[in-house]
């Protein structure tokens, strides 16, 4: 009789590290004790004993799978929260202006110039924790490259664990200072032999070619997207296929591959090929500055070989459970980096589907490689699909396909690439010749995204909150990992359904009664959603990006908007950008006319009523909402035209003492979005009250 599952230790042991690192950021982000972790000890306390009453004898197994998760556990709580404790204390006044000196970690563009990471950071000759990024005018880009020595006069900003209610990008990277240089910046030369590479990679690739393409072959080659425009970033995420960016098993795999073929014609004996392969992915990892796909996939790889060599069986899922235990345990914030989430989850959905999927294909007769390549695509995209939609709000529905048909060709394209870029590098007198023929298949496919269309493709408006971990359970329920006879599977996955449907339409439905409002920011972008049975209206406060705006709204289950109020002196053009069907527009009507765009209507009104509400506009940038009873003002500037409200949103405090403020700023106060992410009131009768858990102030 077959086990209901397969236990496996390495992969017990991950998931509660995970559950650990998880507790420990929550417990800090709601400045809680981080000995509530140690009651996790309660169950081996009750656990262990009753066994060896049980057994009348001690037995090292039960100890060790009792044991070792739960020392995982709480380690990996304690770690990130350490981490995070370490990272929120400052060591710098930022009135204060220091002698900045610092080695050149990492470099790249931005819409103004360049920037500089800076580690080993010296301030008037005293060391300081953690990395800084500095902005650096066109001016001063020559002086600085990877590994070189920098010092000038200038002012660190600290950088918040927690941005708008989540872990700081900037926080995994230990990037815990910003920095402007005032004056004085000199540099000299310093050695770094990756940097040195990655440096002579990108000359050579943005010497050769046009900005875009440069910069999304480097991409593909390092990893690194900080330069790649938007728009192109945001074609090839509609089209599904943006993972060629992440350096991971696709890449890792046709490196190892390449060297082991190589090594196996010239008949290396196979311990030194094995060695040597393994090594050469590891420096490959480390040029691309060690992400974790990277590195992820350069472990697996690596525990793969020697699974080989010892003629022992190969676990995918084990071996996927020690690479997120290495990571992990070096660098815990890495839990909560998307590319963390999307690298894991898509070879974890690739080992539990992939296989049972190409089975299904080759019983309908559809040959054997092109079942095998709809398995592991099918696979990974049932993997990474809440990842997806609770980060990006949307998932690409031409994915499928364009994985199946692309991703194979993409692939050649990344070894003529990275071959032609490593001989020019070295020989650079042929890189003119060589360059911009080897990248003529990407600036295709390049312009073919850009094209395509395929953001008409998304799949959106739903998969945040309780989706997440109720969608893991059904697709574990559903994967050949556990045992079930067909009739438990078939209601498991009809129970799968029916609570996932619910759950969603509950979401999509709330507020049966009354009204929702959703308060969020980012950047310099604010926005109110007022949600009802009578529709739903989107009020932006200054200019939004089309990905944050979608995210958003998918993560509070908003599928449409009804009305569009667009609020501020610098924000009429804000609707032409967005992709998110509104069939009507409002704005105060002191603002110069312009035309409609496409089929949606724009109404210049003071005053108007949609969705249930009563707006009325004191000027461009002051709004007041009357929702269900409660007024709601909105101002996006100094000058607060409103004198009284229940609910003021704004960037800056009033001088009027109001019944409740919310900032969309980095404010003190409890009710700031900076600090608490999306902020959520449910009003009804003229009542209003906060549904969702804040940090204390």
């Amino acid at each position: 009789m077959k086990k209901f599952v397969n236990v496996r230790l390495p992969v017990i042991v991950a998931l509660l590290l995970c559950c650990g690192i998880g507790l420990g950021i929550l417990l800090y982000f709601y400045k809680q004790s981080v000995a509530w972790a140690t009651l996790a000890l309660v169950p081996a306390a009750i656990i262990l004993p009753v066994f060896y009453l049980v057994k009348r004898k001690f037995v090292v197994k039960p100890l060790v799978y009792t044991l070792l998760p739960l020392i995982l556990f709480i380690g990996g709580a304690l770690n990130s929260y350490y981490f995070l404790a370490r990272f929120d204390k400052s060591e710098i006044s930022e009135s204060a202006t220091y002698s900045i000196r610092g080695d050149v970690k990492e470099k790249g563009e931005t819409a103004s110039g360049e920037y500089i990471i800076i580690t080993n950071i010296m301030l008037n000759n005293v060391k300081i924790s953690g990395d800084a990024y500095v902005y650096l005018a066109p001016t001063y880009g020559e002086l600085c490259e990877e590994g070189y020595k920098i010092n000038f006069i200038g002012a660190l900003e600290k950088i918040e664990p927690f941005q708008y209610g989540e872990v700081s990008r900037y926080t995994e990277q230990n990037v815990k200072y910003r920095s402007e240089v005032y004056s004085g910046l000199q540099s000299t030369y310093g050695y770094s032999f990756f940097g040195s590479i990655r440096s002579a990679m990108r000359n050579t690739m943005f010497s050769n070619l046009d900005q875009n393409t440069a910069a999304i072959s480097y991409a593909m080659l390092t990893g690194n997207t900080e330069q790649v425009d938007e728009a192109s970033l945001e074609s090839f995420r509609y089209g599904g296929i943006a993972h060629i960016f992440a350096v991971s098993g696709l890449h890792i795999g046709i490196i190892f591959g390449i060297i082991s073929f190589i090594f196996k014609k010239l008949r290396i004996n196979i311990y030194v090929s094995a060695a040597i392969s393994v090594a050469a992915i590891f420096l490959y990892s480390a040029l691309c500055g060690f992400t974790v796909s990277s590195l992820r996939a350069a472990i697996m790889c690596t525990v793969a070989t020697i699974a080989n060599l010892s003629v022992e069986r190969y676990d995918g899922l084990n071996s996927l459970a020690v690479a997120v235990i290495i990571i992990l345990s070096i660098t815990p914030m890495s839990l909560v980096t998307v590319g963390f989430q999307l690298s894991v989850c898509a070879v974890g959905g690739i080992y539990c589907f992939s296989k049972c999927i190409e089975k299904l294909l080759r019983k309908i007769k559809i040959p054997q490689k092109i079942s095998s390549a709809i398995g592991v695509s099918f696979g990974a995209q049932l993997g990474t699909l809440p990842i997806l939609l609770s980060n990006f709000g949307y998932i690409s529905g031409a994915g499928l396909l364009l994985n199946i048909v692309v991703i194979p060709a993409l692939s050649v394209v990344f070894v003529i690439i990275f071959v032609s870029v490593i001989i020019c590098s070295l020989i650079g007198a042929i890189a003119p010749f060589i360059i911009p023929y080897a990248a003529l298949p990407l600036q295709f496919t390049i312009s073919l995204f850009i094209g395509a269309g395929f953001e008409n493709s998304l799949i959106s408006g739903f998969g945040a909150g309780i989706f997440v971990p109720v969608y893991f359970l059904f697709i574990l329920g559903i994967s050949d990992k556990l045992n079930l006879k067909a009739p438990a599977r078939i209601i498991t996955v009809a129970c799968g359904i029916a609570v996932l449907t619910t759950y969603v339409l509950v979401s999509y439905g709330a507020p049966f009664s009354g009204y929702k409002m959703i308060i969020s920011a980012y950047g310099s972008g604010g926005e109110v959603v007022i949600k009802s049975s009578q529709g739903t209206a989107l009020i932006v406060t200054d200019k939004v990006t089309d990905s944050r705006l979608k995210s958003m709204l998918g993560r509070n289950y908003v599928t449409g908007i009804d009305a569009l109020i667009v609020l501020g002196d610098d924000n009429l053009d804000v609707y032409p950008t967005l992709t998110i069907d509104v069939p009507a527009i409002y704005i105060a009507n002191s603002y110069p006319q312009i035309q409609p765009y496409g089929d949606i209507t724009v109404t210049y009104s003071d005053s108007f009523s949609v969705c249930g509400v009563d707006f009325f506009f004191y000027d461009n940038n002051t709004l007041l909402a009357t929702v269900g009873g409660v007024d709601i003002g909105v101002c996006t500037d100094q000058n607060f035209s409103i004198n009284r409200c229940d609910i003021m949103i704004s960037d800056l405090p009033a001088a009027i003492d109001f019944k409740t403020q919310v900032y969309l700023t980095n404010r003190d106060g409890p009710l700031n979005v900076f600090d608490c992410g999306d902020i959520i009131y449910s009003i009804k009768n003229g009542a209003y009250s906060l549904q969702n858990k804040l940090p204390p102030a």
